[in-house]
Protein backbone atom coordinates (compact mmCIF):
# COMPACT_ATOMS: atom_id res chain seq x y z
CA UNK A 1 0.00 0.00 0.00
CA UNK A 2 1.28 3.44 -0.93
CA UNK A 3 1.87 5.76 2.01
CA UNK A 4 0.75 9.35 1.38
CA UNK A 5 3.28 12.08 1.97
CA UNK A 6 2.63 15.37 3.74
CA UNK A 7 3.61 18.91 2.96
CA UNK A 8 5.96 19.01 5.93
CA UNK A 9 9.16 20.88 5.06
CA UNK A 10 7.98 21.74 1.55
CA UNK A 11 10.03 24.75 0.46
CA UNK A 12 10.35 27.43 -2.21
CA UNK A 13 13.72 28.82 -3.15
CA UNK A 14 14.20 32.37 -1.87
CA UNK A 15 10.95 32.69 0.10
CA UNK A 16 10.89 32.65 3.89
CA UNK A 17 8.07 31.27 6.03
CA UNK A 18 6.14 29.46 3.28
CA UNK A 19 3.05 27.75 4.68
CA UNK A 20 1.39 26.61 1.46
CA UNK A 21 2.04 26.32 -2.27
CA UNK A 22 0.50 24.66 -5.31
CA UNK A 23 1.03 24.38 -9.06
CA UNK A 24 -1.59 24.01 -11.81
CA UNK A 25 -0.12 22.56 -15.03
CA UNK A 26 -2.42 22.74 -18.10
CA UNK A 27 -2.68 22.59 -21.87
CA UNK A 28 -5.02 24.86 -23.83
CA UNK A 29 -8.25 23.44 -25.26
CA UNK A 30 -7.42 23.19 -28.96
CA UNK A 31 -10.75 21.67 -30.06
CA UNK A 32 -12.19 21.47 -33.57
CA UNK A 33 -15.37 20.24 -35.23
CA UNK A 34 -15.62 19.58 -38.99
CA UNK A 35 -17.56 17.51 -41.48
CA UNK A 36 -15.56 14.37 -40.76
CA UNK A 37 -16.23 14.37 -36.99
CA UNK A 38 -20.05 14.38 -37.35
CA UNK A 39 -20.48 16.99 -34.67
CA UNK A 40 -18.05 15.54 -32.15
CA UNK A 41 -15.31 17.77 -30.76
CA UNK A 42 -11.82 16.44 -31.39
CA UNK A 43 -8.64 17.93 -30.02
CA UNK A 44 -5.02 18.35 -31.00
CA UNK A 45 -2.08 19.31 -28.81
CA UNK A 46 -2.54 22.80 -27.33
CA UNK A 47 -0.16 25.39 -25.96
CA UNK A 48 1.31 24.51 -22.56
CA UNK A 49 0.76 26.82 -19.61
CA UNK A 50 1.06 26.67 -15.83
CA UNK A 51 0.47 28.87 -12.84
CA UNK A 52 0.80 28.70 -9.08
CA UNK A 53 0.41 30.39 -5.73
CA UNK A 54 2.19 30.30 -2.41
CA UNK A 55 1.40 31.75 1.00
CA UNK A 56 4.07 33.16 3.25
CA UNK A 57 4.26 35.10 6.49
CA UNK A 58 5.30 38.73 6.57
CA UNK A 59 4.30 41.94 4.80
CA UNK A 60 7.05 42.14 2.16
CA UNK A 61 6.71 39.59 -0.67
CA UNK A 62 9.68 37.95 -2.33
CA UNK A 63 8.75 39.52 -5.68
CA UNK A 64 6.23 42.13 -6.79
CA UNK A 65 3.71 41.75 -9.64
CA UNK A 66 5.29 42.00 -13.06
CA UNK A 67 8.59 40.73 -11.69
CA UNK A 68 10.29 37.63 -13.09
CA UNK A 69 11.12 34.78 -10.71
CA UNK A 70 12.88 31.45 -11.10
CA UNK A 71 10.40 29.20 -9.32
CA UNK A 72 11.80 26.21 -7.43
CA UNK A 73 9.36 24.23 -5.32
CA UNK A 74 10.31 21.04 -3.55
CA UNK A 75 8.16 18.73 -1.42
CA UNK A 76 9.11 16.77 1.66
CA UNK A 77 9.54 13.67 -0.57
CA UNK A 78 12.26 15.42 -2.62
CA UNK A 79 10.22 15.78 -5.82
CA UNK A 80 10.49 19.15 -7.45
CA UNK A 81 8.82 21.63 -9.76
CA UNK A 82 10.79 24.40 -11.41
CA UNK A 83 10.50 26.95 -14.16
CA UNK A 84 10.67 30.59 -15.15
CA UNK A 85 7.59 32.50 -14.00
CA UNK A 86 6.24 36.02 -13.65
CA UNK A 87 4.34 37.27 -10.60
CA UNK A 88 0.79 38.37 -11.46
CA UNK A 89 -0.69 39.31 -8.07
CA UNK A 90 0.17 39.70 -4.41
CA UNK A 91 -2.42 39.84 -1.61
CA UNK A 92 -1.16 41.20 1.72
CA UNK A 93 -3.60 40.38 4.53
CA UNK A 94 -4.13 41.64 8.08
CA UNK A 95 -6.64 39.21 9.63
CA UNK A 96 -6.95 40.86 13.04
CA UNK A 97 -10.30 39.35 14.03
CA UNK A 98 -9.02 35.78 13.55
CA UNK A 99 -5.72 36.49 15.31
CA UNK A 100 -3.47 35.66 12.35
CA UNK A 101 -0.04 37.22 11.82
CA UNK A 102 0.34 39.42 8.74
CA UNK A 103 0.77 37.17 5.70
CA UNK A 104 0.73 37.36 1.92
CA UNK A 105 -0.27 35.23 -1.07
CA UNK A 106 1.88 35.39 -4.20
CA UNK A 107 0.29 34.33 -7.51
CA UNK A 108 2.55 33.60 -10.48
CA UNK A 109 2.22 32.51 -14.13
CA UNK A 110 4.40 30.62 -16.57
CA UNK A 111 7.14 32.41 -18.42
CA UNK A 112 8.40 29.24 -20.08
CA UNK A 113 8.65 25.47 -19.55
CA UNK A 114 7.74 23.79 -16.24
CA UNK A 115 10.06 20.94 -15.23
CA UNK A 116 8.25 18.32 -13.15
CA UNK A 117 9.47 15.51 -10.89
CA UNK A 118 13.16 16.14 -10.44
CA UNK A 119 14.66 17.42 -7.21
CA UNK A 120 15.49 21.08 -7.72
CA UNK A 121 17.35 21.97 -4.55
CA UNK A 122 14.86 24.64 -3.49
CA UNK A 123 17.12 25.82 -0.69
CA UNK A 124 16.84 25.34 3.05
CA UNK A 125 13.55 26.43 4.57
CA UNK A 126 13.94 29.76 6.36
CA UNK A 127 12.34 30.61 9.67
CA UNK A 128 10.23 33.76 9.44
CA UNK A 129 9.36 35.74 12.56
CA UNK A 130 5.69 36.57 11.91
CA UNK A 131 4.45 40.12 12.46
CA UNK A 132 1.38 40.21 14.74
CA UNK A 133 -1.65 41.92 13.23
CA UNK A 134 -3.30 42.93 16.50
CA UNK A 135 -0.95 45.89 16.98
CA UNK A 136 -1.40 47.31 13.47
CA UNK A 137 -3.50 50.31 12.46
CA UNK A 138 -4.89 51.93 9.30
CA UNK A 139 -5.16 55.60 8.40
CA UNK A 140 -7.40 57.39 5.91
CA UNK A 141 -6.18 60.87 5.05
CA UNK A 142 -3.76 60.81 8.02
CA UNK A 143 -6.60 60.04 10.48
CA UNK A 144 -6.56 56.66 12.24
CA UNK A 145 -9.54 54.49 11.22
CA UNK A 146 -11.19 53.15 14.41
CA UNK A 147 -12.05 49.53 15.16
CA UNK A 148 -10.48 47.88 12.10
CA UNK A 149 -10.79 44.08 12.13
CA UNK A 150 -9.46 43.10 8.66
CA UNK A 151 -7.39 44.70 5.88
CA UNK A 152 -6.25 43.49 2.47
CA UNK A 153 -3.98 45.14 -0.07
CA UNK A 154 -3.80 43.63 -3.57
CA UNK A 155 -1.05 44.51 -6.05
CA UNK A 156 -1.74 43.35 -9.61
CA UNK A 157 0.12 43.23 -12.91
CA UNK A 158 -1.90 42.33 -16.02
CA UNK A 159 0.95 40.44 -17.66
CA UNK A 160 0.83 39.93 -21.43
CA UNK A 161 0.99 36.26 -22.59
CA UNK A 162 2.44 35.28 -25.93
CA UNK A 163 3.40 32.15 -27.89
CA UNK A 164 5.41 32.11 -31.08
CA UNK A 165 7.50 29.73 -33.17
CA UNK A 166 10.55 30.31 -30.99
CA UNK A 167 9.01 28.95 -27.76
CA UNK A 168 7.62 25.59 -29.00
CA UNK A 169 4.12 25.99 -27.60
CA UNK A 170 5.19 27.23 -24.17
CA UNK A 171 3.30 30.31 -22.97
CA UNK A 172 5.60 33.17 -22.02
CA UNK A 173 4.73 36.55 -20.52
CA UNK A 174 5.89 40.15 -20.47
CA UNK A 175 5.34 42.43 -17.49
CA UNK A 176 1.93 44.11 -17.70
CA UNK A 177 0.12 47.21 -16.49
CA UNK A 178 -0.15 47.50 -12.72
CA UNK A 179 -3.05 48.34 -10.44
CA UNK A 180 -3.83 48.37 -6.72
CA UNK A 181 -6.98 47.15 -4.94
CA UNK A 182 -7.61 47.63 -1.23
CA UNK A 183 -10.25 46.98 1.38
CA UNK A 184 -10.76 47.15 5.11
CA UNK A 185 -13.53 46.10 7.49
CA UNK A 186 -14.29 47.98 10.68
CA UNK A 187 -16.75 47.48 13.48
CA UNK A 188 -19.36 50.23 13.70
CA UNK A 189 -21.64 51.48 16.44
CA UNK A 190 -22.86 54.88 17.53
CA UNK A 191 -24.16 57.12 20.27
CA UNK A 192 -27.27 59.25 20.61
CA UNK A 193 -25.48 62.12 18.89
CA UNK A 194 -23.06 60.47 16.44
CA UNK A 195 -23.71 57.52 14.14
CA UNK A 196 -20.54 55.78 12.98
CA UNK A 197 -22.08 55.01 9.58
CA UNK A 198 -21.96 58.72 8.84
CA UNK A 199 -18.19 58.70 9.42
CA UNK A 200 -17.50 56.20 6.62
CA UNK A 201 -15.84 57.65 3.51
CA UNK A 202 -18.05 58.55 0.56
CA UNK A 203 -17.85 56.84 -2.81
CA UNK A 204 -15.34 58.51 -5.14
CA UNK A 205 -13.62 60.14 -2.17
CA UNK A 206 -9.84 60.18 -2.69
CA UNK A 207 -7.29 60.30 0.14
CA UNK A 208 -4.00 58.85 1.28
CA UNK A 209 -4.40 55.33 2.69
CA UNK A 210 -1.84 53.76 5.03
CA UNK A 211 -1.89 50.13 6.16
CA UNK A 212 0.60 49.82 9.02
CA UNK A 213 2.67 46.73 9.80
CA UNK A 214 3.36 47.90 13.33
CA UNK A 215 1.82 50.31 15.86
CA UNK A 216 2.83 53.63 14.32
CA UNK A 217 5.98 53.63 12.16
CA UNK A 218 6.09 51.44 9.03
CA UNK A 219 3.27 51.13 6.52
CA UNK A 220 2.18 50.34 3.00
CA UNK A 221 1.48 53.76 1.52
CA UNK A 222 -1.17 54.33 -1.18
CA UNK A 223 -0.90 58.05 -1.67
CA UNK A 224 -4.06 58.25 -3.82
CA UNK A 225 -6.77 55.74 -2.90
CA UNK A 226 -10.29 56.07 -4.34
CA UNK A 227 -13.36 54.64 -2.57
CA UNK A 228 -15.61 52.61 -4.89
CA UNK A 229 -17.78 50.62 -2.48
CA UNK A 230 -19.13 51.07 1.05
CA UNK A 231 -21.09 48.14 2.47
CA UNK A 232 -22.48 48.16 6.03
CA UNK A 233 -23.36 44.69 7.38
CA UNK A 234 -26.24 44.17 9.81
CA UNK A 235 -26.58 40.47 10.67
CA UNK A 236 -29.75 40.11 12.71
CA UNK A 237 -29.86 36.30 12.81
CA UNK A 238 -26.28 35.92 13.94
CA UNK A 239 -23.75 33.17 13.44
CA UNK A 240 -23.34 29.60 14.57
CA UNK A 241 -25.77 28.81 17.37
CA UNK A 242 -27.48 32.13 16.51
CA UNK A 243 -24.79 34.07 18.30
CA UNK A 244 -25.14 37.82 17.73
CA UNK A 245 -22.58 39.31 15.36
CA UNK A 246 -20.88 42.67 15.65
CA UNK A 247 -22.21 45.16 13.11
CA UNK A 248 -19.48 46.07 10.65
CA UNK A 249 -18.83 47.92 7.40
CA UNK A 250 -16.54 47.05 4.50
CA UNK A 251 -14.89 49.88 2.57
CA UNK A 252 -13.06 49.05 -0.66
CA UNK A 253 -11.57 50.73 -3.69
CA UNK A 254 -8.63 50.99 -6.04
CA UNK A 255 -5.75 53.25 -6.89
CA UNK A 256 -7.23 56.67 -7.67
CA UNK A 257 -5.24 59.59 -8.98
CA UNK A 258 -6.26 63.23 -8.59
CA UNK A 259 -4.83 65.72 -11.11
CA UNK A 260 -3.95 68.29 -8.44
CA UNK A 261 -1.73 65.90 -6.47
CA UNK A 262 1.85 65.55 -7.70
CA UNK A 263 2.69 62.58 -5.44
CA UNK A 264 1.01 59.33 -6.46
CA UNK A 265 3.50 56.67 -5.40
CA UNK A 266 2.58 53.33 -3.87
CA UNK A 267 5.36 52.37 -1.45
CA UNK A 268 6.14 49.34 0.66
CA UNK A 269 7.10 49.69 4.35
CA UNK A 270 10.73 49.27 3.31
CA UNK A 271 10.45 52.38 1.13
CA UNK A 272 10.44 50.60 -2.24
CA UNK A 273 8.13 52.09 -4.88
CA UNK A 274 5.68 49.60 -6.38
CA UNK A 275 4.34 52.41 -8.59
CA UNK A 276 6.33 55.60 -9.14
CA UNK A 277 4.68 58.37 -11.18
CA UNK A 278 7.71 60.65 -11.06
CA UNK A 279 9.57 58.66 -13.74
Amino acid sequence: MAVPITGKSAIIDGAAGVGFWKIDDTASDAGIVHSGTKGAVVRVDGNLDWKGVYQSYGYEPQAIPGGAISFKGEGSDGDGYSGAARVSRVDIIWDIINDRPVYHNVFFEANGLLTVGASVGGGAATYAAPVPSDVTIAKWGEVTIPNVSYMKLTLIALNAPYVDTEVAGQVKRLAGNVDVYWMYRRNIGGTNSVNDVNTLPARNEVARLQFYVDAATNFWDIQDARVLRVAPIYDIEGGRGKRAKVVAATVSGKLGITPDNAAHEVKSPDGVNFIDFTN
